[in-house]
């Protein structure tokens, strides 16, 4: 009965096979591009991809960098503020002839004529 089956298959067609084939090999030649296509586009957004990481945590690590210098230098300038403010004052106070008079006398023991000048021993703490 095998036997009997085996010789009624009959082969298709020689040239309806070779342009199955010949489709089914343009096939995969088209699917190996379409591959190495997607391959080489992968590829290519992945550099892409990582070097823009790169610049964006390059770019992160200097903004942070500039941020903390940029703290650093306002509180530097709120010292020159106050320090300036300082130096304003004493400007006013050094072109006020009494206030002058007053140092002359505390740092220097200077007076005026006929002042006596007393000086008090400091307190102590014993």
């Amino acid at each position: 009965m095998i036997e009997n089956r085996r010789t009624s298959i009959r082969e298709i067609d020689s040239a309806y096979k070779k342009q199955r084939e010949q489709e089914l090999a343009l096939q995969r030649k088209k699917r190996r591009g379409l591959i190495k296509r997607l391959s080489a586009i992968g590829i290519v957004g992945g550099a892409f991809a990582t070097i823009a990481f790169m610049f964006i945590f390059n770019q992160h690590s200097t903004l942070a960098e500039k941020q903390e210098e940029k703290l650093t230098l306002e509180n530097e300038v709120q010292q020159l503020l106050t320090e300036e403010k300082k130096l304003q004052q004493d400007i006013i106070n050094y072109n006020d002839i009494d206030y002058i008079e007053e140092i002359a006398r505390r740092d220097y023991f200077l007076t005026k004529e006929g002042e006596t000048l007393f000086t008090l021993p400091s307190k102590s703490t014993d």
